[in-house]
């Protein structure tokens, strides 16, 4: 996995995991664990096995907006 940048690595305890809320049809809360509390602000805890599972990620773009990677492309990643 390439990334851009990171801001931090922390630690969330378990306790401060709520569940993902139900979104709108753009954004996939499948691939979201849940929303964690860090110093009064949430941010998205993804779930990183379904993230990095690319079938299956490429599969929910193409359910959203019609495009797909090629099933060639996949066996390359």
């Amino acid at each position: 996995m390439a990334v851009d940048a990171v801001n931090a690595v922390i630690d969330i305890e378990a306790g401060d995991i709520e569940p993902p809320p139900a979104f709108g049809t753009r954004i996939h809360a499948d691939f979201i664990h849940g929303l964690g509390k860090v110093n009064g602000k949430f941010v998205i805890v993804l779930d990183v096995q379904r993230v990095l599972d690319v079938k299956e990620f490429n599969d929910a773009v193409a359910a959203v907006d019609g495009n797909s990677v090629p099933p060639a492309e996949l066996e390359r990643e």
